[in-house]
């Protein structure tokens, strides 16, 4: 067995200090200083971690601190320690399915295998479960037409596919030529050349960030975000830096000197229906977005995984690559967001020069998404006007009820009603979204805290709530977030900080 990596005293203190001045008691802030920084890969895992008296004498607070804090995180699977042995990090495959809900692992925010719980679709008034109401995943079941699809394969359909050997890492090319058309739709021409279909749109992110970044180099993440794409940018050992979003999403206000700063291998937006604010940017910073980038060379993901999801009748600009086109900008969808989540197809539209150096990574991945959920894929874009239409019905009512619900329960919370996407993006006016997740879980409904989408841990007063549910689920998980409210709310609990 290797020798592990054994973190001094010194080091880890300077990491955890900043933490220290978080709200709330203090072994709980350093247990969640200590779990951000294993979550970014400041502390890697599988380090030996200094002995409780050594790290207490180098931050300055008690050893009984730094117990309950370890202790803390022991619970929740991050650490292990035997008697004698010390204490450690334990390895990921060996936490991954202790970890709670306010981690930023993507797999933390599902149910149950089954997906029993979401059998329901958000028009249904079906009973509400009397165990966890679970307004955490945004992902929907899928409608009639998507099923009509899913089960309309005729066997000359399957024999096109089957009377080929099975690889083909660069995609269907019906699939390609629909997403290119649609691009081009957009106002982004686009080759069905310069189309790779992927596993999702998790992996077009990866096969993006494989080829463009190393251990150490600099990517700017919109904060809020999507999780899984800060959980690509972590694996590849990134350093992420964060830029605010507000309602017209990604604040370019700032991104000047956020680029000059950080010198970023790549940026990543999100301009339609952003996750989880439901944002749509305007033109004016797609234009300033493109010109930055271009000055600087900068590879650029924008995501748009959600962009389909349109409640309202909204006016959307173009892509950003379509307003920079000698700029190095990747533009990924997929159909997990509008379709269904359980297809798993996804697609990057890249620069020319990028398309071959795409496809090998692809190759080298994979070598292929599986051909009959492309060709399921290629024929449910063919139907994609008739299902928007059916997801509007379904779900904006949904999301009108979830925003009179709040508003009657619980006035005092904040959130901008947005135009698109599956959740509301909710403030808090006291407290802490990680301790009020938890309490919320207590009184038996799971949402999502904002530091768990955030690239550093920021958003500490903010919710992702989702309103893809049956609205008897949606009313009784308001409910139960109200009485969560009342046991939790900061003017009926100590504030004091636990000092030990």
């Amino acid at each position: 067995m290797d020798e592990p990596i054994r973190e001094s005293g010194p080091r880890l203190a300077e990491i955890l200090r900043p933490s220290l001045d978080a709200d709330g008691p203090l072994y709980r802030a350093l247990a969640d200083g200590l779990r951000h920084a294993i979550d970014r890969g400041e502390v890697p895992l599988g380090t030996m971690l200094p002995p409780e008296r050594t790290l207490a004498k180098s931050l300055a607070v008690s050893r009984a601190t730094v117990v309950a804090a370890y202790d803390r995180l022991k619970a929740g699977g991050w650490l292990e320690s035997h008697r004698g042995s010390g204490t450690w990090v334990r390895h990921v495959d060996d936490r991954a399915h202790r970890a709670g809900v306010d981690a930023v692992s993507t797999g933390r925010l599902f149910l149950s295998e089954d997906g029993a719980e979401q059998r329901t679709g958000p028009g249904e008034e079906d009973e509400v479960s009397r165990d966890v109401v679970d307004l955490s995943v945004a992902a929907l079941t899928g409608s009639d037409t998507v099923e009509a699809v899913l089960t309309s394969l005729t066997s000359d359909e399957i024999r096109s596919l089957t009377t080929h050997h099975g690889y083909l890492p660069q995609g269907l090319r019906s699939l390609r030529q629909v997403v290119a058309a649609r691009f081009a739709a957009a106002g982004l021409p686009t080759d069905e050349d310069h189309v790779l279909v992927t596993t999702g749109a998790h992996q077009a992110i990866s096969l993006v960030a494989r080829q463009t970044l190393q251990a150490g180099d600099a990517v700017i993440v919109e904060s809020p975000t999507f999780p899984g794409a800060l959980d690509v940018f972590r694996r590849f050992g990134a350093r992420t830096f964060p830029l605010p979003v507000d309602d017209d999403g990604a604040r370019t206000d700032i991104l000047d000197d956020l680029l000059e700063r950080a010198e970023p291998k790549l940026l990543y937006v999100s301009p339609h229906f952003h996750n989880p604010t439901g944002a749509v940017m305007p033109l004016a910073r797609r234009l300033e977005i493109g010109e930055l980038v271009s000055q600087r060379d900068t590879v650029v993901i924008e995501d748009y995984a959600m962009g389909d999801v349109a409640l309202d009748d909204t006016e959307l600009p173009p892509p950003i690559a379509a307003l920079a086109p000698d700029a190095n900008i990747h533009t990924i969808g997929s159909t997990s967001k509008l379709f269904w989540a359980g297809l798993r197809v996804g697609w990057i539209r890249s620069p020319d020069h990028w398309a071959v150096r795409m496809l090998a990574t692809k190759t080298v991945a994979d070598l292929g998404t599986p051909l009959v959920s492309q060709l399921l894929a290629a024929k449910l874009l063919r139907h994609i006007d008739e299902i928007q239409a059916e997801r509007r019905a379904e779900l904006a009512p949904c999301r009108d009820l979830l925003c009179e619900l709040l508003a009657d329960e619980l006035p005092s919370w904040r959130f901008t009603r947005p135009p698109g996407g599956l959740s509301l993006w909710v403030q808090i006016p006291e407290g802490n979204a990680d301790e009020f997740a938890e309490v919320a879980m207590r009184h038996g409904v799971a949402v999502v805290p904002g530091p768990a989408l955030s690239v550093d841990e920021g958003n500490r007063r903010a919710l992702r709530i989702v309103f893809a549910r049956p609205p008897s689920t949606l009313r009784e998980g308001v409910r139960r977030l109200a009485a969560a409210w009342v046991a939790y709310a900061p003017n009926e609990r100590s504030s004091a900080r636990l000092l030990v």
